[in-house]
């Protein structure tokens, strides 16, 4: 176990995440991946019912875009100790209706997930006003988001991919919102404070899993969030129900090169 100090205060890191719980909330992971050999796995999935939505057991796992498990594979080999649930959100098409996805995160939130991966999310054109049909469900992630820091949940999501969109609920404050950079060394992070994050991860070329076995590069603030929320596991396996803006201190702390004791 490490630590880094802030401020005269040491955060512990426990690398392995023992005891840590991260939910995925995405497309679903390929339990029988080389890479996920040895992980703690479980499976939920939202299932539509007439016009509700509800959360199931989702046994076998499976993943029909390979998007999710490659972010799987990058927690595990971060902290392979942390149990990884897997709650699959989209459909076999990739896509998730904002209703799925609320239902998704208001589970992840009722559960009490220590950290929830959020690489998806809605995206919004910044010229564009925000039509009436748009603003219920960001309202509702939003309040979601605050709920999640009253019970001990840190919420990573993605930001934007592109200048011309926000994406949310990463451009909330109550969360942690990560973008993508370049870096030489897979573990490392960089503080940039904007509007649409607050974080920046490997996102560009990241090696991670592919589907049928294989792995391959992928590019996307998608896979820089899995980097982020494996270091809140650290971070929560340690000391556990650390406060967000403990939780986000220390990480800027790792983005500045502190060293660890």
């Amino acid at each position: 176990m490490s630590s880094v100090h802030l401020g005269g205060f040491p955060f512990a890191l426990k690398r392995d995440g023992a005891g840590v719980r991260i939910a995925l909330v995405d497309s679903g992971v390929d339990r029988t991946h080389p890479w996920l050999a040895g992980a703690h796995l479980e499976h939920v999935r939202v299932d539509r019912l007439g016009d509700t939505y509800r959360v199931v057991p989702n046994e076998l796992g499976g993943d029909a875009s390979g998007h999710v498990t490659a972010c799987a594979g990058i927690v595990h080999r971060m902290v392979p100790a942390a149990t990884i649930v897997d709650v699959r959100a989209l459909g076999e098409d990739g896509r998730c209706s904002k209703n799925a996805l609320l239902t998704a995160v208001r589970y992840c939130v009722a559960q009490r997930f220590d950290v929830v991966n959020m690489s998806l999310g809605i995206d919004v054109p910044r010229r564009q006003p925000l039509r009436p049909a748009e603003t219920m469900p960001l309202l509702s992630l939003y309040e979601l988001a605050d709920a999640a820091v009253t019970q001990g949940v840190v919420l990573v999501a993605a930001g934007p991919n592109i200048p011309e969109v926000r994406t949310y609920p990463g451009k909330f404050k109550s969360l942690i919102g990560v973008g993508r950079g370049t870096f030489n060394e897979r573990e490392m992070l960089r503080s940039e404070r904007c509007e649409d994050h607050e974080l920046l991860a490997p996102g560009t070329d990241v090696l991670a899993p592919a589907l049928g076995g294989g792995e391959r590069r992928w590019t996307g603030t998608s896979f820089a969030t899995p980097f982020v929320a494996a270091h809140v596991a650290r971070l929560l396996a340690a000391s556990p129900r650390l406060p967000l803006e403990s939780v986000k201190a220390a990480l800027h702390s790792i983005a500045a090169g502190e060293p660890l004791r």
